[in-house]
């Protein structure tokens, strides 16, 4: 048993590494679970083994989780023997990471100022990579809560101990650690200081890069530029009193530097670590851009720079679907040959390998510049051969503004909402203008997570819902004359029901129905603007409807459970999962009114998903959800479990990143998915991913909810908007329509936004025309039956003649 733990405390680590951060966490658990079998409640190696789960939930954000976890193993810890003081010191250290990021400000500095002596008491003078990050996680925590004099001692103790204990070859922590003090002084608004340590940072790469052994050396070196680059831009922007054109120009030309740079590295950023260092450094130069060329506007009202504005942040997300496809190498592309993501696959191994490796010598230098050479010739082939997949993963988005406004119908108007140096903006874009809005919201308020956490109170919640249309709607209100509006939100406004929001305050939940934005207008969604030069106009597919309803029934789970011995592989999440027969009823009648086929319980399997989903006017899944918000690709569609295939009873699981594979052409695809355990809160990653996932794979739009939804109240909902969909009704209009009926036919706690304002349509609005063969064979034997009648008069007419 004791190996055993340990190879999967070894497996836990790899899913860490790949991103997987719940199966992480699940191994973790399950290897505590063995331990427990032949060690003793206080043994060392059980209580580490806590922390570590500790630590997992805490990567989890699950902060509330991990604080309790953690004071389990530290109660522990008290009693255990041995050297225990360097994990208690990982274990405060954890806990006070939690306390930050739950505001409770005085407890995380307690916590800090107690771990910093427990490591210093374990360590002595040695200083490992551990008490390494814990200092620059403090330094940053400092600056951030009003200690500027503590927090660059503390960026200076970590840069002093490597300073002094490296040798004369480069080394990588001691550039991190320049760029963490002048962020240190930035935030402490010593900006001649941070400008100070960025020279330092830029000199430290000029020199090494100068005598870099190896042209492989000054790659990996001018790899860390960029937040130099930033560092020193945000510096000047802030020491200058004037900031004319001139000055602007000569910041962005750094920062489109910086960007060059990260684009470059993309392509060999192949793991985790890197991907989320990728993340933070993109976005907070995309950031900044975004600023500078709000600010160019300001300054000469061009329009050229609002619309670059715009063009940067939306490549800003497409850059962030783009990094993440980088973490998961067995992905299959929809349409494109396997053989051709191989070598893509292969090519990305050979950069990555050449600028990690240790190897030097001559012969690796010329592989990597032949590597390198064969990259740039393959994205030319993707271009010329498969121009959606290479515009999707690798070209420069930065699109004109003018070609998308023209894209976007008559009746129709778009609001972009963009934040920017924290302050929200509105952009309203139509067919004939597009105007900017400076809104008065305030993030700090955090109105909208208390809407997500309750919203029993009628009151609080009519007093948050105008609110916040005083703060993101009454300011552009003027500017919306149509009944159309495409919403396109930006950070925490994508867990916002737009439509729930009242220019005066309701005194009943069914007042939403009269009393909201949902009575004016037809409000889809979309994660960007480029989305709206996508054609408008229905495919006519021949087959109306497929629908997919595992159901979870006991018998279901009774049969799983015969066919798996207690292992690792066991799922016991699966035993969790609620029965649905809601969904099953409702699969079955538009399953008869559409003509269409549905495949339920241990017949709605992921492989007969893959077989025969594409090709439908509308695509219909009722099943179990999981988000995964940090790691958006993660998030998964839950099917029936293939009993009958012992190799593939785990395969179970749709996750977002295998979409892309997939075959969904569609008008529609509906996810009546209701969500399986806590969502972790992080706005708008698994909209946008699962969005553009199925967008890539065919769907012409998506039915889906924002947050967890009542299976019941779905169903109902769902049942209107079909009914309404075959009237030939646009789509966004059906929605409208069946969220009204719903809350004038329900009274009590149901009528509360929670639970069906979550219900959102992204994508094409267009009408769905639904062929219906009994209706086809009804009017062939109606006109053969009125053929023959009128024979039949015309020969009666000629005898009597």
């Amino acid at each position: 048993l004791r190996y055993q733990t340990r190879a999967l405390n070894n497996l836990a680590v790899f899913y860490n590494d790949i991103g997987n951060l719940k199966k992480s966490l699940e191994i973790l658990e399950y290897s505590y679970k063995k331990k427990l079998l032949f060690l003793e409640p206080e043994d060392l190696e059980l209580i580490t083994t806590r922390i570590n789960i500790g630590q997992a939930l805490l990567s989890l954000q699950e902060f509330t989780q991990a604080i309790e976890t953690l004071n389990v193993a530290l109660a522990k810890l008290k009693n255990s023997k041995g050297e225990k003081k360097y994990w208690t010191a990982t274990a405060l250290f954890a806990q006070a990471e939690a306390y930050s990021q739950l505001g409770n400000i005085p407890k995380a500095k307690t916590l800090y100022k107690e771990s910093e002596l427990l490591f210093e008491n374990s360590l002595g003078s040695h200083y490992d990579k551990e008490f390494l990050n814990f200092l620059q996680s403090k330094a940053l925590f400092l600056s951030s809560n009003n200690e500027p004099k503590k927090a660059i001692n503390t960026a200076l103790k970590a840069y002093n101990y490597v300073f002094k204990n490296t040798s004369n070859q480069t080394d990588f922590p001691l550039i991190k650690l320049m760029a963490t003090i002048s962020k240190v002084y930035f935030k402490n608004k010593e900006y001649k200081k941070a400008k100070k340590w960025t020279a330092k940072g830029n000199q430290y790469l000029n020199n090494h890069i100068s005598r870099a052994s190896t042209k492989i050396d000054s790659i990996r070196l001018e790899f860390e530029r960029p937040t130099f680059l930033l560092l020193d831009a945000m510096a000047n922007t802030k020491n200058v009193t004037v900031k004319d054109t001139v000055f602007i120009k000569k910041q962005l030309q750094k920062l489109q530097k910086a960007i060059a740079i990260l684009e470059y590295r993309k392509t060999s950023a192949l793991n985790i670590e890197d991907i989320n260092h990728l993340f933070s450094e993109y976005k907070e130069i995309y950031d900044f851009t975004k600023k500078l060329y709000l600010n160019l506007y300001e300054l000469t009202q061009n329009q050229d720079y609002l619309n670059k504005t715009l063009a940067i942040h939306e490549s800003a997300i497409y850059n962030r679907i783009r990094t993440r496809l980088n973490t998961k190498n067995t992905i299959l592309f929809n349409n494109i040959p396997s053989e051709v993501l191989q070598t893509e696959k292969e090519l990305k191994q050979k950069m990555n390998k050449s600028l990690s490796g240790s190897d030097n010598s001559v012969l690796v230098i010329q592989d990597f510049f032949k590597v390198n050479e064969e990259w740039n010739t393959f994205l030319v082939f993707l271009k010329n051969n498969y121009p959606k997949y290479y515009k999707m993963r690798y070209a420069t988005i930065d699109e004109p503004l003018g070609d998308i406004q023209m894209a976007i119908p008559e009746n129709t108007t778009v609001i972009r909402y963009v934040f920017i140096d924290k302050r929200l903006y509105a952009f309203v874009i139509d067919r004939n203008r597009k105007t900017i809005t400076t809104l008065p919201y305030d993030s700090e308020n955090n109105l909208i997570n208390k809407l997500r956490t309750d919203q029993s109170d009628l009151k609080q919640t009519s007093d948050i819902l105008h609110k916040l249309y005083q703060e993101l709607w009454q300011p552009i209100e003027s500017e919306i004359s149509t009944k159309k509006v495409v919403v396109i939100p930006d950070a925490e406004l994508f867990n916002l029901s737009f439509e729930t929001l009242t220019s005066t305050k309701i005194k009943s939940f069914n007042e939403l129905a009269t009393n909201s934005l949902l009575s004016k207008h037809y409000i889809t969604y979309n994660y960007s603007l480029f989305l709206l030069k996508q054609k408008n106009k229905a495919s006519n597919y021949k087959d109306n409807f497929v629908a997919f309803v595992p159901e979870f029934t006991n018998e279901m789970k009774k049969n799983y459970s015969v066919s798996l011995t207690d292992s690792i592989q066991f799922d016991q999440s699966y035993f969790n999962l609620l029965p649905q027969p809601f969904s099953i009823k409702l699969a079955k009648k538009y399953g008869k009114n559409f003509d269409g086929k549905i495949f339920t319980n241990t017949k709605a399997t992921k492989q007969m998903f893959k077989k025969f989903a594409k090709q439908h006017k509308i695509v219909h899944i009722g099943t179990h959800a999981e988000s995964n918000n940090l790691i958006p690709g993660l998030s998964r569609l839950i099917f029936a479990k293939n009993v009958s295939n012992i190799t593939k009873i785990n395969d179970n699981s749709l996750y977002t990143f295998e979409i892309y594979g997939y075959d969904l052409s569609s008008n529609l695809t509906v996810l009546t998915a209701c969500e399986t355990g806590k969502p972790t809160y992080q706005a708008g990653e698994g909209m946008i991913s699962l969005a553009h996932a199925f967008n890539y794979a065919g769907s012409e739009s998506v039915l889906t909810s924002l947050w967890r939804i009542d299976e019941q109240t779905s169903t109902e909902i769902i049942q209107y908007f079909y009914d309404n969909l075959s009237l030939r009704m646009d789509k966004d209009e059906a929605l409208q329509k069946a969220k009204i009926k719903y809350l004038k036919n329900t009274n009590g706690r149901t009528n509360q936004p929670q639970f069906w304002a979550g219900l959102v349509l992204m994508g094409s609005d267009a009408p769905i025309n639904f062929t219906h063969e009994s209706n086809i064979l009804l009017f062939i034997i109606f006109t053969l039956i009125l053929i023959t009648v009128l024979f039949v008069l015309f020969l009666k007419n000629k005898r009597n003649k």
